[in-house]
């Protein structure tokens, strides 16, 4: 949960908001919380990010991500140091590079690339060992296509340091674009795909609707 109106109103507000979620889910459902710091004109400094992680911590919150701009990576590793909650960040960020300074620096508890942003499954894979390198947790950030997705669960069935996939649902350019759409079972697992390559088939009629002529 997260983005807004998260951290865009007040404090009271932003607790009502993780209270209401913890009471509707109950204790044993694992809330993230994303305050989205990498919007444009983010307000919130360091001090907002280490009170309201504080506060997460009290409706035993798994992680709080984008807590300040993507950028702020000073602040990060304060915040980091700080909170009694593991924080996370990494879904802008580009090439294998400009990943190292973030885990060598222990700027995050947990580092978040974006296989379509940061040149695929191979440089993924290098960020992910380097992060397992310095105990560091690695959830690939899937808010993009059915092909990321795909290779999200992929890169995450082969390393030990990764326990989730972060993605969009309900989303038709995950959901709408396979003959065999992504499916949450009874436990709240997503299945990996099985079969050659990434394991998916784009079904090519649900494609037509999605062409620009």
């Amino acid at each position: 949960m997260g983005w807004r109106p998260f951290g865009r109103q007040d404090r009271k507000y932003d607790e009502l908001l993780v209270k209401t979620a913890r009471e509707t889910v109950g204790p044993n459902i694992e809330l993230m919380v994303d305050a989205g710091g990498s919007e444009q004109f983010w307000p919130h400094g360091l001090n907002w990010a280490r009170e309201t992680a504080k506060m997460l911590a009290n409706y035993d919150i798994t992680w709080f991500e984008e807590a300040l701009p993507p950028d702020d990576i000073e602040g990060f590793i304060e915040l980091t140091k700080q909170s009694p909650v593991p924080i996370a960040t990494g879904e802008v960020l580009t090439r294998r590079q400009s990943f190292l300074p973030w885990i060598e620096r222990r700027a995050v508890d947990i580092i978040q690339p974006d296989c379509t942003k940061n040149g695929g499954l191979s440089e993924s894979r290098k960020i992910a060992w380097c992060a397992f390198d310095h105990n560091v947790l690695m959830v690939p950030h899937g808010w993009n296509t059915a092909i990321g997705v795909a290779a999200d669960l992929q890169l995450a069935a082969a390393q030990p340091v990764a326990r989730y996939v972060e993605y969009l649902t309900p989303c038709d350019y995950i959901e709408d674009l396979t003959t065999e759409p992504f499916e949450i079972d009874a436990e709240g697992f997503l299945k990996i795909p099985q079969k050659p390559g990434l394991g998916v088939e784009l079904d090519h009629d649900k494609l037509k609707k999605y062409r620009v002529t």
